[in-house]
């Protein structure tokens, strides 16, 4: 299985990179993870080409902070008259009503046209452990962030594991997979990291630190690690840095840009 990285920053988009977003093929069914600015990559030629063929398009949303959800706006751009399902977490998983979020989110005078006028998009809640999608196994469990997230594991092939605090439980759902996509907000060994703002300090402990995601990669003994939702607040040679102290821990660890496609069972 391919996996395209749409978008791998988090909070706010850079010039080079865009808000979270992670697409998949699976023959002729695409399965979209977030909708953060990095769905706008779609209408790139090179990624525009995911949707050659696709019948079946599926997207996943692990919560509904807005750097994960903003890219619902850009759907009538991005899919035109394309049927497209969305799945968000059961109320059971974070206490909120699932529709009435995704309603919520697109309607006046927050969006042109109100959900109900999109008569191209539906929505399936999925729920905690199995669920069966376009023929495929997509597990789901809630992980601790300000506000509940979930995790995706798409059958033994990747696990996404984002906007959460670092949990041990993490490694036994990604067990075995080819590829852990693992946010990593901070690195505790860079000394640039003692310089955030006093006011952020709260919000770095609902995310995960990178040593620390590299030691749940080795755990679960996956294929491949790669961090996702990068600070905004540090640059590229930041990640870099990032990328070196979760090699020492795990050495089949990379930091990719945008548009990287990466082989489940193999290299980008």
């Amino acid at each position: 299985m391919l996996v395209t990285l749409l978008g791998t920053m988090g909070w706010m988009p850079s010039d080079r990179r865009e808000t979270t977003c992670v697409a998949c093929r699976a023959g002729d069914t695409l399965f979209i993870f977030d909708a953060g600015t990095g769905l706008r990559r779609l209408r790139e030629p090179a990624q525009a080409a995911l949707l050659d063929g696709a019948r079946d398009v599926h997207l996943f949303l692990t919560h509904y902070h807005l750097d994960h959800v903003c890219g619902l706006a850009y759907l009538p751009g991005v899919l035109p008259g394309r049927e497209l399902v969305i799945h968000a977490p059961a109320a059971e998983l974070n206490g909120v009503d699932p529709e009435g979020a995704v309603a919520g989110l697109l309607r006046r005078p927050y969006n042109p046209r109100d959900w109900e006028d999109l008569g191209a998009l539906s929505l399936e809640p999925v729920v905690a452990g199995v669920n069966k999608i376009a023929g495929h196994t997509v597990r789901v469990r809630a992980q601790k962030h300000s506000d509940v997230s979930v995790a995706y594991r798409v059958d033994d092939a990747f696990v996404l594991a984002t906007d959460t605090r670092i949990d041990p439980q993490t490694a036994e759902f990604a067990a075995g997979a080819g590829l852990l996509l693992h946010e990593a907000w901070y690195n505790a060994a860079d000394r640039r990291t003692d310089e955030t703002p006093p006011e952020l300090h709260a919000g770095y402990a609902a995310h995960s630190e990178v040593a620390a995601a590299a030691g749940l990669a080795a755990a679960a003994g996956v294929g491949r690690l790669v961090p996702m939702h990068l600070n905004p607040l540090h640059d590229e040679s930041y990640y870099a840095a990032l990328e070196t102290t979760a090699r020492t821990i795990f050495a089949r660890t990379d930091v990719l840009d945008d548009g990287a496609v990466v082989d489940t069972d193999g290299d980008a």
